[in-house]
């Protein structure tokens, strides 16, 4: 069953102002002893129902109090006495009241079960906006850093340096590209073991057969992106260590992860 559908029907407004016949009266009150979302919905319209008849309910002055009562004291000593045209069209003009009262009643109450509905879908509609424009600005973001990233990788300045790995970890493969006018040094990770707590991978660069700090590695699961490192005027090889977080002023050389010749 479509739950908000029926609520928003009319039927639980009906039966709260009486107005359901016995077979719709009956499922009414299976529905409510069956799911307990609808009976918080009839309690709340009987509730309003009550705070709108409260809100507009008038006592009749005295002396129209005494004219019925009058009426009514003479009908019960004499049953045979003919209702007035007037009495009639009074009592009529009554019955129309209360049927044009508890009308506008219904109809406040769909229009405003079906104004929360509205309500509810404008607000679902907002949040997935939200979500969509957040989703296209990190789509936009990747998608400068992948163009960002091949503008580097097909700068004819860039010289290659392919950093193998060691008997530490044979396997493991980082790229370096190093653009010596500029002095910028990138890397991209094929292939290199997570660290593990506490640990962080550093780059070096051998200058004058001197291993110089060039930056510490921020590892992300599956990272094939282009890492910006320390620029260098002139290295003759680059390596990858493995330290402890934060950086070594020099390499721990049992820890060598992978190396690479700079081509002439």
């Amino acid at each position: 069953m479509n739950t908000k559908e029926y609520i928003e029907s009319g039927i639980l407004e009906s039966y709260a102002l009486g107005l359901c016949n016995e077979s719709e009266s009956r499922e009414v009150e299976e529905l409510c002893t069956k799911y307990p979302e609808f009976k918080t919905e009839l309690d709340k319209i009987q509730l309003a129902i009550n705070s709108y008849a409260s809100m507009y309910a008038k006592s009749p002055k005295e002396e129209l109090k005494e004219k019925v009562f009058a009426k009514l004291d003479l009908l019960n000593r004499n049953e045979h006495v003919t209702i007035p045209l007037a009495m009639r069209r009074y009592q009529f003009a009554i019955a129309a009241s209360v049927i044009l009262f508890a009308l506008s009643v219904i109809g406040n109450i769909i229009l405003y079960n079906k104004y929360r509905a509205t309500n509810e879908q404008l607000i679902s509609l907002n949040v997935e906006k939200t979500l969509l424009s957040a989703n296209m600005k990190v789509s936009q973001v990747k998608l400068d850093k992948m163009n960002s990233d091949m503008a580097i990788l097909t700068d004819p300045r860039i010289v290659k340096v392919m950093m193998k790995g060691v008997e530490k970890s044979p396997e493991s493969m980082v790229l370096a590209y190093w653009n010596k006018e500029s002095k910028e040094l990138f890397i991209q990770i094929k292939k290199l073991p997570m660290p593990v707590q506490g640990k962080q991978y550093q780059l070096w660069a051998i200058v004058d057969g001197k291993p110089q700090d060039a930056g510490m590695i921020t590892m992300t699961e599956g990272d094939s992106t282009l890492h910006k490192m320390k620029d260098f005027s002139s290295s003759q090889a680059f390596a990858i260590t493995l330290e402890k977080e934060g950086g070594s002023p020099v390499p721990t050389l049992s820890d060598l992860y992978v190396m690479g010749q700079v081509s002439l």
